[in-house]
């Protein structure tokens, strides 16, 4: 069956509302602008605000995943107090590649990297996504106690089952199809188990990451040494490239992380331009 366009029918915004998005650009002279942002569901001057200036939009708070989360953030502290040995698993595909960074550097605040925290992405040729087994026995032999998923593992029922048999809790971090019943991890915190119309339920999965990254810091405030901000060039990164929808803390997050890069790039091109001088 040949599928069609479903075209919603137009929806022409007040007056009041084109006034108002002209304020943000005096030199906008026709009502379109205005008509798609209505189109959106963008109806009061709070949502415009938010919508158009990131730093007037109020973020979800992690703890909105509810007990996964705090399951997860309880692990993690168990793992930190007992100097557990954590493995990052992550994904091949740019949003596994940044999400592994991000647990990288925000799980790195709390535990010594290589030596208490460790990362492993599968052989996108020979392993494919997900957990596997030939991964979980290297990790095992390598006595590792906990492992946090990225970017994967909601359903990998069977791998998650043999993990513990080897010793091993799972945290799962991911964004994609959930199993038909919770799977039998630590904790599982995936935004598919919140309502569609909630701020993080498009988040890919280095805005999962992240969200568990500022769970940590909230609870462990005194440990981290580096702004949590710090992360947002990498969730940005991630977030345009995974092709999510950009809404609620996805837009935020994004528009946030691009504010982060461009900030980067001008302290970077000003250090190269003083290096360049000083060769004079």
């Amino acid at each position: 069956m040949e599928e069609q366009w479903l075209i919603n029918q137009t929806k022409e915004p007040p007056d009041w509302f084109i006034e108002v998005v002209k304020q943000y650009n005096p030199t906008f002279k026709k009502y379109y602008g205005a008509q798609l942002l209505w189109q959106r569901g963008i109806r009061t001057i709070s949502q415009l605000d938010s919508f158009i200036n990131f730093h007037s939009y109020q973020p979800a708070s992690p703890w909105e995943f509810g007990q996964e989360i705090r399951l997860a953030v309880r692990r993690l502290q168990s793992a930190y107090k007992n100097q557990d040995k954590v493995t990052i698993w992550g994904d091949f595909d740019a949003d596994g590649i940044t999400s592994t960074a991000v647990l990288w550097d925000g799980l790195g605040q709390f535990f010594t990297q290589k030596n208490n925290l460790t990362y492993y992405i599968p052989n996108r040729l020979t392993e494919s996504h997900g957990l596997n087994y030939l991964g979980i026995d290297k990790l095992a032999q390598e006595n590792c106690q906990l492992i946090v998923t990225c970017d994967t593992g909601s359903t990998n029922i069977n791998e998650i089952i043999y993990a513990k048999a080897r010793g091993i809790d799972v945290i799962v971090t991911d964004h994609h199809t959930l199993p038909e019943s919770r799977p039998p991890v630590t904790a599982i915190v995936n935004p598919r188990y919140l309502s569609q119309d909630h701020p993080l339920y498009h988040l890919s999965g280095v805005g999962v990451v992240y969200k568990l990254i500022e769970a940590m810091y909230e609870t462990l405030p005194s440990i981290p040494k580096q702004p949590i901000e710090d992360l947002l060039d990498l969730v940005a990164i991630g977030l345009i490239a995974d092709l999510v929808q950009l809404s609620g803390d996805c837009r935020y997050l994004a528009q946030f992380g691009i504010q982060k890069l461009l900030e980067d790039f001008k302290k970077n091109r000003k250090q190269d331009e003083d290096l360049e001088w000083e060769d004079y």
